[in-house]
Formats: C-alpha cells, sequence, structure tokens
C-alpha cells in the first residue's frame, strides 16, 4: 500500500478493496476520447449502477515508478448480469498516469478498481423547474447518463466548454427539451460568463468542469442566481495542467463586462426558512439563554469538584459548606430557568402550530381539486398531520438540545484542559475513533440513501394495497399476496446487504461513547500522571465527574442533526403547499347568445408543466341532453379534459363555457351545482350514510336523501343496517358496486345539468354492476353527459365519440360514422374485439 501514500491508506480506512478489471476491448470515439470496455463481476457486490455511477482507478504511474496514482471515472454503460461496464478517458496532452494508461491499453490489461463513495444524482419525486447541467469533455460521460434519466418533459440547458476542436464530436445524449450551448475556453472565467442572465428559480444545477473554471463557476451561481447548496452539485472532475494535486497558477479575475446582469431566483429548497421567520428571533434568543444555561448548569458540579478537591485537603467546614450551598441554589435556579425556557418554547410553538394548520386548511379549501387528485392521500395526511407535527420538535426541542450539545462538551474540555491538558486531550480518540466511523458509513451508503427511500415507498404502496385486498387475498392468494411477499424478501434482502457490512463500525462506535471507555482513558492515563508525580490525584476528580459524560453528549449531537434535519424537511414541505397555486373565481367574458350549448370547449390548451403541452387546440361542443364519449390511448389527454370541465385544474388557453359562462367567472357552490362527476375510484367521507348522500345538498332532508338512495337501487341495502340512514360508514363496510351507488345517489340529489363520468362500473363487483348501470341510466336521463370510455363496446350508442391522441382531437362522430372511416377508432375496436375472443 505504501507505494500508493496517503490517499491509498484513506481509501483503505474507509473500507475500499480492490478489484480486477479486465480490459476486454477498445473504441474511439472521438479523435482524443477512448471507451474502454472492461471484464469484472465482482465490483458489482458492492456497486449500485444509477446515473453518474462511477469506480475508482488505480493507474501506474507514466513515468516507471513503483506509485499508483488513484482517478474515479464514470461508467459509460454497465451490465452488472454479464459483469461488463465501460469508461470514457478524456487524452489529455501531456499524458497524465490515467490517458498514458488508456492509450496504450490492450486486451489482456488489468488495472485495480475500487468502490468508495457515490454520485449525489437522483431524481426526486417533485422534479424541479428544470435542470443545468455543466461540464467539458471530461464530464460528458456523467452528463449523458444523467440526461437519459431525466423525463422527457423536464427542461434540460447544457453548457460544455470546449478545450479542443474535437471536443464537439463526442456524442450527446439526446433529450426532446434538451438545449446545448458549447463556451469556447479563452480562460478559467468563460464558462461561469457564458451562463444565461435568466430567472433560475427552483433549477437543480449539475456542474463538474474544470477545477479553475469551478471556481468562478460557483461564485456566478451563488452571488448572480442565487442557487442553495441543496439545489447544486458543483464538484472538478479534473485539474488542467496536472496530472494529480490542485493547480496552484493564479487566474485572472473575469472582466466585469463578460458577466451579464442577473437576479437572484427562488427555490422550493428554501422554504424552511420563511416557514420560519415568525419563530427564527424566538429562536435565536432561546439559542442564547440555552447557552447561558448549560454554561450555569456545569458550574454546580465544578463546585462539586472544587467540593472534593478541598474536602480531601482538609479545609475549613465553612468553606465546604458555603461551596455546596452554592452548587445546590445554582443548581434549584438553572433548574426553574430551563423549565421557563421550555414552557416559553412550547407556547410560541402552539400558536405557531395553531397559525400554520389555520393557513393550510385555509390553503387547501382554495387550491385545484387536481392537487388532490395528483398525490396519494397518506401523503396529504403527512401534510397536515405529521409535519406540523415535525416542527414541534424544531421549535421546542431542537435548538435547545443543539446548544447544549454543543456548548457543554466545548465548557467540559476548556474546564477540563485548564486542569489537566494531557488527560484531555486523550479524550478527544474516542471522538475521532466515532467521526471516522460516521463518516465512513456516510460515505459508503450515499449511493444506498435514495434506493432505501424508494423501496420504502414501493413496499409502503404494496402492503396497503395488500391489506385493502385481504378478502380476496385470504380466499385465493394469488397475484397480490406474491406481489408483496417479493416486495418484502427484496427490502429485507437489500438492509441486509447495507446493515450488514456496518456492523463492526456500530459496535465500534457504542463502544467509544460509553462512559465505561472514558473511565478507563481517565484511569489508565490518570494512574501513569500520578504514578510519575507530575499530576496530584485530586485532579483526577473532575474528569470523573465531567469526562465520563463526554460520549453520551456527543450521541446526543447526532441524533439532534438528525432530527434537525428531519424537521426542516417538513417545514420544506409546507411551505411548498402554503405557495401553491389556487383558484379564483374571476370575471372573464364569456358568451350571452341565447341557444349557448351546455358545454363548450374553445381553443382549449393545458400544461403541467410549462412548455410541456397535454392538450392542444381543443375545440368540442356538448350538445344538450346528449352523451360524449372520450376515448383514445393511455396518455392521451382524456382524463385531463375532463378533469378541466370539473375545475379540477385552470386551462392554460382557451376557454370552457358552461351554458356560456366562463367557468373561471363561476364560484365553487355554483360549479358543482351544476357539475357533477362519478369517477373509478369512489371516495366516502368519515360519517354516516345519510351525510355522505347529502354531501352535494347539506341542507337535504331525509326524504330526499331516500328518495336519491331508491333511484340509486341503494336503499333497500342501507336499511339492512341496524340504524339505516344514520349508519356510521367504516372502511370495508360497503362493497365496491355499493359505494359507486352511493355517489351516484349523491349525484342525484345534487341534481346537475351537466355529468362527467369515468367508467364508472369499473370497480364494481357483478352483482352489483346490474345495479350501477341502472344508477346510471337514471342518473344520466335528460342530462348533458361526458363519459371517460375504457372499454368501447359501453359507448357504442353514444351520440358523438371523440378520439384523442397526443392530446388533439384526431376523430368525432357516431359509432356508424368512425367504423365506416377506418381511423383509428376502427383499429381501436378491432383490437379490443381480438382481445375479447
Amino acid at each position: 500500500m505504501s507505494k500508493r501514500g496517503f490517499n491509498g491508506a484513506l481509501m483503505r480506512a474507509f473500507g475500499a478493496h480492490d478489484h480486477i478489471a479486465t480490459v476486454t476491448a477498445t473504441e474511439r470515439i472521438a479523435p482524443d476520447f477512448l471507451r474502454v470496455h472492461f471484464e469484472c463481476a465482482s465490483v458489482f457486490s458492492e456497486l449500485d449502477v444509477t446515473p453518474a455511477a462511477f469506480l475508482r482507478f488505480w493507474f501506474p504511474d507514466s513515468d516507471g515508478s513503483d506509485r499508483e496514482f488513484q482517478r474515479a471515472y464514470t461508467l459509460s454503460s454497465s451490465d452488472p448480469e454479464r459483469g461488463i461496464f465501460s469508461c470514457d478517458f478524456v487524452l489529455h496532452t501531456p499524458a497524465g498516469p490515467a490517458s498514458a494508461w488508456a492509450s496504450s491499453a490492450r486486451v489482456g490489461d488489468q488495472v485495480p478498481v475500487a468502490v468508495l463513495g457515490a454520485t449525489r444524482f437522483s431524481i426526486p419525486d417533485d422534479l424541479p423547474a428544470g435542470y443545468l447541467l455543466i461540464g467539458d469533455a471530461a464530464a460528458i460521460p456523467a452528463i449523458n447518463s444523467v440526461i437519459a434519466a431525466l423525463p422527457d418533459e423536464v427542461p434540460i440547458e447544457l453548457y460544455l466548454e470546449e478545450h479542443r476542436d474535437s471536443d464537439r464530436q463526442i456524442p450527446l445524449a439526446t433529450q426532446p427539451r434538451l438545449h446545448v450551448h458549447w463556451v469556447e475556453r479563452a480562460g478559467a472565467h468563460s464558462l461561469a460568463a457564458a451562463i444565461e442572465a435568466r430567472d433560475w428559480s427552483n433549477w437543480y444545477v449539475w456542474a463538474t468542469p474544470e477545477s479553475a473554471s469551478l471556481k468562478h463557476l460557483r461564485k456566478r451561481l451563488k452571488d448572480d442566481f442565487g442557487f442553495p447548496r441543496s439545489e447544486t452539485h458543483a464538484q472538478a472532475y479534473w485539474v488542467e495542467g496536472k496530472a494529480m494535486g490542485t493547480d496552484r497558477t493564479p487566474e485572472a479575475a473575469a472582466p466585469a463586462t463578460q458577466r451579464a446582469p442577473a437576479s437572484a431566483g427562488t427555490w422550493r429548497s428554501q422554504g424552511a426558512g420563511d416557514l420560519l421567520t415568525p419563530v427564527k428571533p424566538t429562536l435565536w434568543v432561546a439559542g442564547a439563554f440555552q447557552a447561558l444555561i448549560t454554561i450555569a448548569q456545569l458550574v454546580p458540579f465544578i463546585l462539586l469538584t472544587e467540593l472534593a478537591r478541598r474536602l480531601l485537603t482538609g479545609r475549613p467546614a465553612s468553606d465546604l459548606l458555603a461551596l455546596g450551598a452554592w452548587a445546590l441554589g445554582i443548581l434549584a435556579v438553572t433548574s426553574v430557568l430551563a423549565s421557563v425556557l421550555a414552557w416559553w418554547l412550547h407556547r410560541v410553538d402552539a400558536r405557531f402550530s395553531y397559525t400554520l394548520r389555520a393557513r393550510l386548511v385555509d390553503k387547501l379549501a382554495r387550491v385545484p381539486l387536481g392537487w388532490f387528485t395528483s398525490r396519494p392521500s397518506g401523503s396529504v395526511k403527512q401534510l397536515v398531520a405529521d409535519d406540523v407535527l415535525a416542527l414541534h420538535y424544531l421549535i421546542v426541542h431542537a435548538v435547545l438540545d443543539l446548544v447544549a450539545a454543543v456548548v457543554a462538551p466545548i465548557a467540559v474540555l476548556a474546564y477540563l484542559f485548564v486542569i489537566e491538558w494531557r488527560i484531555a486531550l486523550l479524550m478527544f480518540v474516542p471522538v475521532l475513533i466515532y467521526l471516522v466511523a460516521m463518516y465512513r458509513m456516510l460515505v459508503q451508503s450515499q449511493a444506498k440513501t435514495p434506493q432505501f427511500r424508494r423501496l420504502t415507498d414501493e413496499l409502503g404502496a404494496e402492503a396497503a394495497a395488500f391489506l385493502e385486498g385481504q378478502r380476496v387475498v385470504r380466499v385465493f392468494g394469488g397475484v397480490r399476496a406474491s406481489a408483496y411477499r417479493r416486495k418484502l424478501d427484496t427490502f429485507i434482502e437489500f438492509l441486509h446487504a447495507w446493515e450488514g457490512p456496518f456492523a463492526n463500525a456500530k459496535i465500534v462506535m457504542d463502544l467509544v461513547t460509553r462512559p465505561a471507555i472514558f473511565v478507563l482513558l481517565i484511569a489508565t492515563s490518570g494512574t501513569a500522571l500520578v504514578a510519575r508525580g507530575t499530576t496530584p490525584p485530586v485532579d483526577l476528580i473532575a474528569f470523573f465527574v465531567l469526562g465520563t459524560t463526554f460520549g453520551t453528549r456527543l450521541l446526543a449531537l447526532g441524533y439532534g442533526l438528525g432530527g434537525l434535519g428531519t424537521s426542516l424537511q417538513a417545514a420544506t414541505r409546507l411551505n411548498a403547499a402554503l405557495g401553491e397555486a389556487e383558484l379564483v373565481t374571476e370575471t372573464v367574458p364569456g358568451d350571452s347568445e341565447q341557444g349557448s350549448p351546455p358545454v363548450e370547449f374553445r381553443a382549449v390548451g393545458f400544461e403541467y408543466r410549462p412548455g410541456v403541452p397535454v392538450l392542444s387546440d381543443i375545440s368540442l361542443s356538448l350538445p344538450a341532453g346528449s352523451l360524449t364519449a372520450l376515448v383514445g390511448p393511455s396518455g392521451s389527454g382524456k382524463t385531463t379534459l375532463a378533469s378541466l370541465l370539473a375545475r379540477f385544474y385552470d386551462v392554460s388557453s382557451g376557454q370552457i363555457l358552461l351554458g356560456g359562462d366562463d367557468l373561471r367567472s363561476l364560484s365553487p357552490d355554483e360549479l358543482y351545482s351544476r357539475v357533477a362527476f362519478v369517477f373509478q375510484n369512489p371516495q366516502l367521507v368519515a360519517g354516516t350514510i345519510h351525510d355522505n348522500i347529502a354531501l352535494a345538498k347539506p341542507d337535504a332532508t331525509r326524504a330526499e336523501v331516500e328518495q336519491a338512495a331508491r333511484a340509486a337501487f341503494l336503499h333497500e341495502r342501507i336499511m339492512r343496517e341496524a340504524v339505516g340512514y344514520d349508519t356510521f360508514i367504516a372502511p370495508g363496510q360497503l362493497s365496491g358496486g355499493e359505494t359507486q351507488r352511493l355517489t351516484i345517489a349523491r349525484a342525484l340529489l345534487a341534481d346537475p345539468e351537466v355529468l362527467i363520468l369515468d367508467e364508472a362500473t369499473a370497480f364494481a363487483d357483478p352483482d352489483s354492476e346490474y345495479h350501477v348501470q341502472q344508477a346510471l341510466s337514471r342518473l344520466m336521463a335528460g342530462r348533458t353527459v361526458l363519459v371517460i370510455a375504457h372499454r368501447l363496446h359501453t359507448i357504442t350508442g353514444a351520440d358523438q365519440i371523440v378520439v384523442l391522441d397526443a392530446g388533439r382531437i384526431i376523430e368525432r362522430g357516431t359509432h356508424t360514422d368512425l367504423i365506416s372511416a377506418g381511423g383509428r377508432y376502427a383499429d381501436m375496436c378491432a383490437a379490443s374485439q381480438k382481445e375479447v375472443v
């Protein structure tokens, strides 16, 4: 290992070990860009192949010495099952160890590789507004893997620094919204100066250029654009003119004329600070008081130590009583002050939580209904209940715990250094071991953490489906049970592979923070110093009284930081929710002409993300009393179009008119008294059957509710319950078909002009489907109906069928007309008939 120097020893200390990779082929991608293919099956036992994943190579010295140089290279391709991968090498001039080795690599050559560290790149559930990727030829393999992983709807701005004319010949990954900007290098400042001066709010930046360029780039990203650290990955992939090490050549500052003015943006990830603004002054004051209290709480222990010292030296009793009295008095006062501080923060938290919940409930009452349908109910519950509760720890405990965990050890060490600096210095050894072990675990876990979150979410969703389907699972077992079992087995195997190698490190961390270890260190070193006559025995008392708690205070710091991180994430989510756009009622001109159709879409366009149209130029009229069916492949825009009519979202362009009135000019009460909807997955609220039916008309009488239930073929089922309509609905009490009929009764009670249906019999059991169909027939009678059709045989009698594809209307007409036309609808019908056969 000596030939690898300190770098090699450090990698060994953090758990890296060699795998031998064998060259299987080389491929010239561009004049100065070489792809080398390797075989090494064992490396994939440690490596998780994610975007921008890399390996650390040990290359021989090109000058012929026995030294080895470590360089990291991104995987440009990999096949873990076959145990093969490839890496791309930029052939620099003059060639460093890596370039020299790659230039002369031949089939059969071998090179040691190690897995240590991981990329921080992962795709979050809540996608940023876009990705700003910055690099050069050496960064292209990683950038290509990032581009390939990103969804097509996410905009990407790619800036590449051109060091040589041949750089532009290196192949780049493609993506529909990718824009590439090549920047000719005129100096270390060129790349930073070329970044467009614009609002980069909520973008994520991945910057991996040459070291000197990165230095200027970091400054501009932070100072000019305001990129926060949480939304920035900045890492130099190489150093110009250096095989290893840092280029210390002075760089000229960028000319002021080359840097366009820019304004700092805003990021959702910084929302925690905005949300906590009202309590920040309180937290600063509480932290200052906690620091004083913490120091004061140590004074009694110091006085008791001095009391013991004086007791052993035969001091008068009056002196001893005074010290004891002071110690007890200060202990009592500080205990009272700590209680008062905690009581004060609890009151602050109660007021803040009340205000926050009120704001949140008020906001959720005004956000588009699509905000709820686009996320699971569990995430809404987490937001309103769990995330607000998580802030309790932040406000009441986190600041106090962290201040105490930092101030107390520093104060103790300062006092102990005054008494005997050699023993105090020795107490750093367990601390150093703890920090090294912790850092090693963090480094080796970087790639695992995103995978853990993903598997946890998948397992939770599978568990919920497994529990909801217990009646079927217990009788038939089958797919759902086996799917949950497979997911659980995968999760357990992942945890075993992740946590297993850390067992020894966790044991070491637990041991070095135990009081017994500090007692052993103090006793061993203290005995030696006392025996040599350099330290009085009474000096050890302070170490035994105060020094033995040092490890537990260190653990408190770790736990406090973990809790603080969780609380800040909750604050970020809450602030993002409070910043959601609202549906507002506004005065929008409609169509006052007589005879306006009940529903009219006029040149409607819609985008979930700016620049990514989901619907384009939709113009459609629904005649009074007609049935219009929307059909098309998955993702064609059927559900989105129907959701716009229910005003789950507002149109991005165009208009939707309801009886000549623009939807945006109607209040929610007006809109939902005229439009009702019955979807595939009906929703009930906690309450009685009467309350659930009367949701659409809260002032409805019992007779009106009963009439609606009879029309929905549900009255007899309700009367089988002991208290009839006053029965409180419990989970699983009603079948899928019965639940659907209850929502139909709700819609009948509302008596709407327009009805939206989304395959309303999809979740009805066979016995209930007939009754659901009969209830729907009564509900649809005399109303204007828009149906999202998945089973084509159910809408052959529709007055008009509208075929959507890629967000546009490509066909419309009756079933007979469309079959005769032989277009897309005819093909879909033919395909569905084959599936039935």
